[in-house]
């Protein structure tokens, strides 16, 4: 055989072995063309070839987790590793399968290291499922309890004798109601609605806090004491509003109140209650002014024009004494003197305030037809949140300025008097 012919028949085998290696779909050997002493050589060669293309089919399927592809041809004896492995991983998704499925006897006893870690993950599953069922289980035990515990408490809420209100926190529905509440909504059905909202203007975060809120309907002022607090009420959170009618007890303490702490005649507080206001609010540390207020000439009205005339006067310098603020608590302590808290007012405030009842009180109405006027002379005591004055102390220095003022009024009046003779005359 000539070295030409060898070497193209080396050459062939090679090219072939080529594009075995790097592109199996175009390798191709025909060993017809092989010479004589080539050909036995070149057929167990293309049979390793075709054997080594199918392995690395497989192999790549593997790679990709696709199992269900054309497996190696039955004759391809070098592909046997893979087929097992192929063998196993089909059997091992199965297990998988199954312990999704809840199957947790499942166990691989090859693949070494990976068998020991799939078998403790099973294992692990099945005890975690245990646990979950027992959770399940004790959780089912006592929804059964809550539930019976609703019932129990739903029946026994109806013979409370507060109204108790259940509203779904989200939706405003209500989701129970009591006799006594129910009694309530009968007579007015926007009763709830108008509670919760005072109840929301509060803006106290804290449950079960005592709240007073006063209700007026057809005319009729009431007072309720409402508690509320937050539970789960058929799986829903839920505010509950317990309420409490005290109207009756209000107006008890507000007649008691008119009789103990209220003057007969103006209806103003009396000396009682103001001291015991001032006591407080100096207990509180609160800023104040405390105004001392002694009416002008009332004995000269009381004894030329009469007792029931001087009355008028001291009640109505007790109306224009009220109007100062909302908040401020006018006294009468005693025959033509006052006395007159108002929280959150300075010395200058309150003196300009002041001046501005004396005034209306010069020009109420009541004085048209009078030959007489009316005048009040005062005197303030500021007060701060820090101050060491007793009441007594103060009492005094507001005692003290008004009689200060009523001399200056004194030089006035008998200024006037003396004006008004004058133009008499």
């Amino acid at each position: 055989m000539s070295d030409n012919l060898i070497d193209s028949a080396l050459s062939k085998l090679f090219e072939y072995l080529r594009k075995v290696i790097y592109e199996p779909e175009n390798a191709s050997l025909v060993i017809e063309e092989l010479p004589d002493k080539f050909r036995e050589f070149g057929s167990g060669l293309k049979y390793y070839a075709e054997c080594s293309i199918e392995n690395n089919a497989l192999a790549s399927a593997l790679s990709k987790g696709v199992l269900d592809g054309v497996l190696p041809s039955r004759g391809n004896d070098i592909a046997a590793p893979l087929k097992s492995l192929h063998s196993s991983l089909r059997h091992l998704t199965w297990q998988a399968q199954q312990i999704a499925q809840g199957d947790y006897n499942q166990r691989v006893a090859f693949m070494g290291d990976f068998a020991d870690a799939f078998n403790l993950m099973v294992k692990q599953l099945a005890e975690r499922e245990r646990n979950l069922e027992d959770k399940i289980n004790q959780i089912e035990s006592k929804s059964a309890a809550l539930v019976e515990g609703n019932l129990l408490l739903t029946t026994l809420v109806h013979y409370i004798p507060q109204q108790i209100f259940v509203v779904d926190r989200k939706t405003r529905k209500l989701l129970l109601k009591n006799d006594v509440a129910i009694s309530e909504l009968n007579k007015n059905p926007d009763y709830l609605d108008t509670i919760i909202h005072d109840i929301s203007n509060h803006n106290d975060p804290e449950e079960m806090r005592e709240i007073d809120i006063a209700y007026e309907h057809d005319g009729l002022k009431r007072f309720f004491i409402v508690n509320r607090f937050s539970l789960e009420w058929d799986n829903k959170d839920a505010d509950v509003y317990v309420i409490n009618d005290v109207s009756e007890t209000q107006r008890e303490i507000a007649d008691l109140e008119s009789h103990v702490y209220r003057d007969n005649l103006t209806n103003l507080f009396n000396r009682a209650y103001g001291m015991m206001t001032l006591d407080l609010w100096l207990h509180e540390k609160r800023k104040f002014v405390l105004v001392f207020v002694d009416l002008d000439s009332l004995k000269y009205i009381n004894d030329i024009y009469g007792h029931s005339e001087g009355d008028v006067y001291i009640i109505r310098s007790g109306e224009h004494l009220k109007t100062f603020s909302s908040d401020s608590v006018a006294c009468r302590i005693g025959g033509d003197e006052f006395m007159l808290l108002a929280p959150g007012y300075g010395f200058d405030d309150a003196y300009a305030k002041m001046n501005e009842i004396a005034e209306n009180l010069r020009n109420d109405e009541y004085l048209h037809d009078k030959s007489y006027s009316y005048n009040m002379s005062y005197g303030i005591a500021s007060v701060d949140s820090d101050t060491h004055m007793s009441a007594g102390d103060i009492l005094g220095t507001a005692d003290f300025r008004m009689y200060d003022n009523k001399q200056v009024n004194k030089k006035l009046y008998k200024k006037d008097r003396l004006s008004a003779k004058k133009s008499s005359e």
